[in-house]
C-alpha cells in the first residue's frame, strides 16, 4: 500500500460520499495536490498504526466544512474498504490509518516488479537503467564523502544481502504471503511502510541532500531492527512458509537501499 494507492483510495471514498450527498460536489475533483500521507511514529509498545494524513485540515476550507466533520466522513468511507483495518480521527481532524497485513505487504511485489527503478528517481517516460546484479556499483563514480555519510545504509544493504545468501544456501524459496504467513511483526510493519514511503520522501526533498540522506538512513535503521529469521534455526527445524515470505522482504529491502544509495551517489556493497 503506497501513498499513491492511498490517495486513489481517498479519492474513491470522496467521490462515493459525493454520490451519497455526504460531501459537496467539489470533493469529486479529488484531494489537494502534494503528499498527503506519511508514516506514523510508533506511540508505544503494541500501538502501531501505519499512515497519518492531514487531508481534512488541508481540504476542509475549500469544501466549507470543519476539519473534524470532513475527517469523519472520509474515515467512515475508508474503514469500509477491504484494504483498511482501522481508522482513527483526532479532534484536530488528523486521520490515522492501519491497513491490513495483506495490503501492507503488497509493497514487496511492487519493489520486485521494478528492481532497478523503485526509489531510483527515474523520470516519467525515461528508460530505466538496465538491470544490474546485486552489489554492482552505481552508474556514476561513487563519491567517497557520500559513501562515508551513508555507511550505515551501506552496511544495512550488505547485511540484507548476507541474509538472502544464507537463506538461499539452505534451500529457502521465496513465497508470497499466505493467510497464516503474513509480515505482521511490528518491525516488519514499520519496515514495509518505510519501503512504501521512501520514493515519495526522496522526491519531496529533491535538491536537499541532507534530508534525502536522512530518509535513507532512517530506512536503514528499520532494516537493521528487523531481525526475524529467514531460515530454520537448526537442521531439525522445519522450513516454514514464513521464511520464504521474509526472504521476499529481505530482497525488496536490499533493492530499495541499493537504489537509494545509487541515487545519492554511493555504492551498495554486497559484502562489508
Amino acid at each position: 500500500m503506497t501513498p499513491e494507492r492511498l490517495r486513489a483510495l481517498l479519492d474513491d471514498v470522496a467521490a462515493e460520499a459525493v454520490a451519497q450527498d455526504r460531501l459537496p460536489a467539489e470533493a469529486a475533483d479529488g484531494a489537494p495536490a502534494g503528499p498527503l500521507f506519511r508514516p506514523v511514529r510508533p506511540r508505544g509498545e503494541g500501538e502501531v498504526a501505519d499512515w497519518v494524513t492531514p487531508v481534512a485540515q488541508r481540504w476542509s476550507r475549500a469544501l466549507s466544512l470543519t476539519p473534524r466533520v470532513l475527517a469523519r466522513v472520509l474515515a467512515a468511507g475508508l474503514v469500509a474498504r477491504p484494504e483498511v483495518a482501522a481508522v482513527e480521527v483526532a479532534p484536530s481532524g488528523l486521520v490515522t490509518l492501519t491497513v491490513t497485513d495483506e495490503a501492507r505487504g503488497q509493497v514487496v511485489a511492487a519493489v520486485l516488479a521494478d528492481p532497478t527503478g523503485y526509489a531510483r528517481g527515474v523520470p516519467s517516460g525515461a528508460v530505466p537503467p538496465a538491470a544490474s546484479p546485486p552489489g554492482s556499483p552505481p552508474t556514476s563514480t561513487p563519491d567517497p564523502s557520500v559513501s562515508d555519510r551513508l555507511a550505515p545504509a551501506r552496511r544495512a544493504h550488505s547485511r540484507l544481502r548476507r541474509l538472502v545468501r544464507n537463506a538461499e544456501a539452505v534451500g529457502v524459496h521465496q513465497r508470497d504471503q499466505g493467510a497464516r504467513d503474513r509480515l505482521a511483526d511490528v518491525a516488519e510493519r514499520l519496515l514495509l511502510v518505510a519501503l512504501a514511503d521512501l520514493p515519495q520522501r526522496l522526491a519531496a526533498h529533491e535538491g536537499d541532500r541532507a534530508r534525502q540522506e536522512r530518509a535513507l538512513l532512517d530506512l536503514a535503521g528499520l532494516a537493521d531492527a528487523w531481525d526475524l529469521p529467514l531460515r530454520p534455526r537448526t537442521v531439525d527445524d522445519p522450513d516454514e512458509r514464513v521464511h520464504g515470505v521474509r526472504l521476499g522482504l529481505a530482497r525488496a529491502a536490499s533493492l530499495v537501499l541499493r537504489n537509494g544509495l545509487h541515487r545519492l551517489g554511493a555504492d551498495a556493497p554486497e559484502r562489508m
